[in-house]
């Protein structure tokens, strides 16, 4: 059983000394791994010895396991279980502390799965491209409107429709080898998929960007962009999604960029003397 599932559901006898010890992990989810035995005993109000067999109680061996498995816990879900250590009465500092760690993890974690070769073949797609649809709804398609705004400034002849039916008709004429980039949190978004199958069949090359899981719009893409965010169902558009969305749109931009440094450099320059001007 997962840690966090534990302190909600000891499967042991809890003491005084126990609850305390669950509550201040709970509050101070962000700094356990990083404090030791004295500073919880502190922090908890109880004595080193309690910490230990809390601990013990737990499955583990020693504290310094336990606070491994804790960090790797937090890791895999992308955040430390979202904002539920957020205290109404905290200052705004700290929660501001707490919401930096969380949307961090979410990007070195996102670091961690990046492939050089899907990187490098997504930029090689989108240079090939006569024409880029850059597609997505609700939030989603707020990131497809600011990338638009990001490759249009170097030259690649993209567009961001946003709504599905303009989606629908924009990839019924695109012609093979154009790309759609389709983005979508869950993949799972029908008038995204509608749309991915139209290209499909006209030959079209498609990008997706998605939450590292399996998803149809993953499966159905030629490169698939994946970052971990931890977004729950009650944290739709949350912080750390979007950052690690804009975050790898802006590594394949960037990539593009070095692949046609001339080029893209001085169409950036000219764009940006427009809008000075």
């Amino acid at each position: 059983m997962k840690i966090l599932s534990q302190l909600d559901a000891p499967s042991f006898r809890v003491s005084k000394g126990d609850k305390k010890i669950i509550a201040c992990i709970k509050t101070h989810l962000l700094d356990i791994p990083r404090m030791t035995i004295s500073e919880i005993a502190l922090a908890s109000g109880t004595a080193e010895a309690t910490c230990t067999r809390f601990v013990r109680k737990l499955g583990f061996s020693s504290l310094g396991d336990f606070k491994a498995a804790l960090a790797r816990e937090g890791a895999e879900i992308g955040r430390f279980i979202g904002h539920e250590n957020i205290k109404n009465d905290e200052p705004a500092g700290e929660t501001a502390r707490k919401l930096l760690a969380s949307n961090m993890i979410a990007l070195e974690k996102t670091q961690d799965i990046i492939e050089d070769a899907m990187i490098q073949k997504a930029a090689s797609l989108l240079i090939q491209a006569k024409r880029i649809a850059l597609v997505g709804l609700g939030y989603s398609g707020i990131i497809a409107q600011d990338s638009y705004f990001k490759f249009m400034r170097i030259g690649l002849d993209c567009v961001a429709p946003c709504d599905s039916h303009t989606m629908r008709m924009i990839a019924a004429i695109l012609e093979p080898n154009d790309v759609i980039f389709a983005i979508s949190h869950s993949g799972e978004t029908e008038e995204i998929l509608q749309t991915v199958e139209i290209g499909r069949k006209r030959d079209l090359r498609i990008i997706s960007l998605t939450e590292n899981r399996a998803s149809r719009l993953y499966a159905a893409s030629d490169v698939g962009l994946s970052y971990i965010a931890g977004e729950t169902a009650l944290e739709t558009g949350s912080v750390a999604a979007k950052m690690a969305q804009f975050f790898l749109i802006d590594l394949v931009y960037t990539q593009v960029v070095k692949m046609l440094p001339n080029e893209a450099i001085e169409k950036k320059i000219r764009t940006t003397e427009a809008v000075r001007q």
